[in-house]
């Protein structure tokens, strides 16, 4: 067994991962399970758009299976070496282990009932059943309605599933599963700079209690790398997503309640349905990197 020291570990190269170590200039090093990135929530597009692009390889990355870690000395056992660092940052992202089985499935039956294990989930049951509804299928979902990020988006919810005919169920037959956490990680709670201990952050879906979110893991991991190239400021995480009803109209939610705050913005336009198109190739095109979108 070999040992090293690096500056900058991260460990992850999804969405999370990939931005902080852009906004490190790079200057990091980065590992994954995989050197392949992987654009989650286009899988869901490629329904009605087979031919659609959603994954594209990150040389970069160093390939390796994470199988200890010690917080205290920055420490991960990778490849079976040790490596040191000095500031290590934890993406790792989680598993919805049944994601890809439930999308197959679902195209098989001309009936669709689905829900999801976690309600902050349901955003991707719905827009799996507005492309399921395009295809000419049957479709019922358990829904809140999104009622988590607010009253207001509780009620454009409800009313765009009306309107598209997408029906409800207590008794769903396709649940996802929740997000878990990739062996030998856990959840873990980060401070006002996403700080779990002194030198060690966390960033994207491995942040205990915040909705698994990809635009969410982006800002996070940006945040992480603006903060080691010493740039203050606390981290204010908001939920925002595109809901496609693949009628031609689209809903971008933005909202603070999820973590105590009152702001919630709701636009509804024929716009936003392509601004998602031209979303998901972005993200493939620039290898996961958010760039100039994080300020919209």
């Amino acid at each position: 067994m070999t040992e090293r020291r690096v500056d900058n570990l991260i460990v992850g190269g999804g969405y999370a991962g990939l931005n902080a170590y852009y906004t490190l200039g790079r200057k990091a090093t980065i590992l994954s399970r995989s050197d392949e990135f992987r654009f989650w929530t286009a899988e869901l597009r490629k329904i009605v758009e087979p031919r659609l692009t959603t994954r594209t390889k990150v040389s970069f990355v160093e390939v390796g299976e994470v199988r200890d870690l010690d917080l205290p000395s920055k420490m991960v056992l990778v490849n079976g070496d040790r490596i040191y660092a000095n500031n290590l940052v934890i993406a790792p992202g989680c598993v919805r282990k049944n994601f890809d089985e439930i999308i197959a499935e679902s195209l098989k039956l001309s009936s669709v009932t689905l829900g999801s294990q976690d309600e902050r989930d349901e955003y991707l049951i719905l827009q799996l059943a507005f492309y399921l509804k395009r295809l000419g299928k049957d479709v019922k979902v358990k829904s809140s309605y999104l009622s988590w990020l607010g009253n207001q988006v509780r009620e454009e919810i409800s009313a765009l599933l009306t309107w598209t005919g997408v029906g409800t169920t207590e008794t769903p037959s396709l649940v996802l599963d929740e997000c878990v956490p990739p062996h030998p990680f856990s959840f873990y709670e980060g401070n006002q700079f996403l700080e779990t201990r002194p030198g060690v952050y966390v960033a994207g879906d491995i942040i205990k209690g915040w909705p698994k979110l990809g635009e969410l893991a982006m800002r996070t991991g940006v945040y992480v790398g603006q903060r080691l190239r010493g740039h203050g400021g606390e981290f204010k995480p908001i939920f925002i997503f595109i809901l496609d009803s693949g009628k031609g109209i689209g809903v971008h939610i933005r909202s603070t309640v999820p973590w105590g705050g009152t702001s919630v913005s709701i636009g509804k336009s024929r716009i936003r349905p392509i601004f998602k198109r031209f979303i998901e190739r972005y993200y493939i095109w620039r290898k996961g990197k958010m760039g100039f979108l994080i300020k919209l």
